[in-house]
């Protein structure tokens, strides 16, 4: 576990939350939300009060600026080969 990168997350998550006046779970549950093909999420609430703070991530807009700084500080290295194919690859496709 990458735990710097992982308290990085936490940084980023707790600006956007302060800024919503929300929690730093409805900042991640509404990132989750927003993703590309997700249909559902799945919480981990293990009292009616997370539950409750948890629900409240459907009514969290969050802007093209704060999903792109969570996508950038969240995004994972790439992992081979996929990497060396798309540097392979990267330029057969050149305009």
């Amino acid at each position: 576990m990458n735990k710097e990168k992982a308290y990085d997350i936490i940084d980023v998550l707790g600006d956007i939350s302060k800024a919503h006046n929300v929690s730093v779970a409805q900042v991640a549950l509404a990132w989750v939300r927003l993703q590309k093909g997700i249909t559902s999420t799945i919480i981990g609430a293990k009292t009616i009060d997370q539950l409750n703070d948890n629900l409240k991530s459907i009514v969290i807009n969050l802007s093209a600026d704060e999903l792109k700084k969570i996508d950038e500080v969240s995004a994972l290295p790439k992992e081979y080969p996929g990497w060396m194919v798309e540097r392979q690859m990267g330029d057969r496709f050149v305009k």
